[in-house]
């Protein structure tokens, strides 16, 4: 029996382009009220929480990662792929496979969770959110498979509202108990409760009627997700297995600062290029087969990518020092994240364009090349972390991050190898101009920004300087862009 769910297989190329800038456009302008929210969050919840508290909730979430990654077994990557329609024993393995192996870990960490508390120092506030977490673990493979439908058919839109859903009562949750002072035990209400509230509207977008069952012949065809989530193993040893470590070496105040500047220069990285890389991996693996449109996809993507990053990250490295100077409740408690800010934002606006490289040899089945690339990080990461931790403390590890971040030239290399395409011909532009606009802000921070306003005004004149650059420069693709989808310019 197969499921017919709008599949991708016969659309042509041009309504893959436009579902796909669609799908992008969706899940950035729908989910930008909920980036407010979310970051408006943040600044609340980091001001409110003393360091040690938000070192705790680091690696608190970085177990969580380590956990969640052995209970799916790439089985959503390896339906999303899949070149044949996919069918009903197919899904219903899926969910058998990841419900079952979820509840099995759950129960582990129930009853092993002195172990936890004691190998890694954490207080029982800190446990509590450990246990709560695994357990959304379970509850999110009731989500996994209507997601899977509407990625595989590139209708991005409905996926947004379960996401608005869950990210609203999280985020409000989260705030009115941090403000009411419960401190870690926070974050442990506001993850049930949005987790277990948001699993309705999932069915109500997209509906399959749950079932209990193994197909073998569906294992077969789901080994793709096997070597997909080996990768993401490997990743998740690479960043979360060596934060957890970190425990042993720093205090939870020094990861505290870690974790707030990797999340402080990774947020817009988050919103973006995870947006752009989930709506171009399911484009690209619906067209992997043309190699002539696959080749126009990636640099169109990396285009894009590099006008809306180069500018945050690069403005953000300059104005971080007074955001954090500014903003009350930040005052006297940041400064000493700021250095690993700028690691990190450097780290981000490499990792956008190798995202986007990862992305294409996953969607085209060369897992085996990015399984290749991870092991390589994941030694690189481990080697470098601790010599710069002793050279630099726990700035050290922004430091080790943006070093391993280089050897994209590597990546685009060995994307080259499978697709002819022209790496640093579409992303220059954007970066000169990125360059320039910082330059400007910087000087100008210096003789003007006094207070909040001065520092509006000398962002404003970087925005100026940066579109009006941009233009200078990019005003062809710009142009040409536009005008596939019908605007004059």
């Amino acid at each position: 029996q197969v499921i017919k769910i709008n599949t991708m297989e016969k659309l042509d190329f041009n309504l893959i382009i436009k579902k796909s800038v669609r799908g992008v456009l969706a899940l950035i302008s729908r989910t930008f009220f909920l980036n407010i929210i979310s970051f408006g969050a943040f600044l609340i919840i980091t001001g409110f929480l003393p360091p040690k508290d938000f070192g705790i909730y680091t690696v608190v979430i970085a177990m969580q990662r380590i956990i969640s990654f052995f209970t799916d077994f790439g089985l959503g990557a390896a339906l999303i792929q899949k070149k044949q329609d996919i069918r009903k024993e197919d899904i219903v393995t899926g969910f058998t496979i990841q419900a079952g192996v979820s509840l099995l870990i759950f129960i582990l960490v129930f009853t092993f969770q002195g172990v936890f508390s004691n190998l890694f120092k954490l207080n029982d506030d800190g446990l509590r959110l450990l246990l709560a977490l695994v357990f959304t673990i379970f509850l999110s493979s009731f989500k996994t498979i209507p997601s899977i439908l509407l990625e595989r058919s590139l209708n991005f839109g409905k996926l947004v509202l379960p996401q608005i859903v869950e990210s609203l009562i999280f985020n409000f949750v989260l705030v009115g108990l941090v403000i009411s002072g419960y401190g870690i035990n926070s974050f442990t209400w506001a993850f049930l409760l949005s987790s277990l509230l948001g699993i309705p509207f999932y069915y109500f977008v997209s509906p399959w009627k749950i079932g209990i069952g193994i197909d073998r012949n569906s294992l077969v065809s789901l080994k793709y997700g096997l070597q997909f989530q080996a990768k993401n193993i490997l990743a998740t040893i690479k960043d979360d297995l060596l934060t957890v470590i970190l425990t042993r070496f720093l205090t939870f105040t020094e990861i505290g600062y870690i974790g707030f500047a990797q999340r402080f220069a990774f947020y817009i990285y988050r919103y973006v290029v995870d947006s752009v890389t989930k709506v171009t991996f399911s484009a690209y693996a619906r067209v992997q087969g043309d190699i002539i449109f696959l080749r126009k996809a990636i640099e169109k993507s990396l285009f894009f990518i590099g006008v809306v990053m180069f500018p945050a990250l690069f403005g953000l490295i300059v104005i971080a020092p007074y955001l954090i100077e500014f903003y009350p409740k930040w005052n006297n408690k940041w400064e000493p994240a700021i250095f690993s800010i700028v690691f990190f934002c450097l780290n981000a606006i490499i990792s956008s364009f190798s995202g986007i490289l990862v992305n294409v040899l996953d969607a085209t089945g060369k897992v085996k090349i990015t399984l290749r690339l991870m092991i390589i990080w994941t030694v690189l990461i481990w080697i470098l972390t601790p010599i710069f931790i002793y050279f630099y403390g726990y700035n050290g590890v922004s430091v080790a991050s943006f070093l391993v971040s280089m050897t994209i030239a590597y990546t685009a290399y060995l994307v080259k190898k499978v697709i002819d395409f022209n790496f640093l011909q579409n992303i220059y532009k954007s970066g000169v101009s990125a360059i320039l606009m910082a330059i400007v802000v910087f000087i100008s921070g210096r003789i003007f920004v006094e207070d909040v306003f001065s520092l509006i005004f000398v962002i404003l004149i970087g925005m100026v300087v940066y579109i009006a650059s941009l233009i200078i420069l990019a005003r062809k693709e710009i142009g040409r862009d536009i005008m596939r989808f019908g605007i004059k310019i």
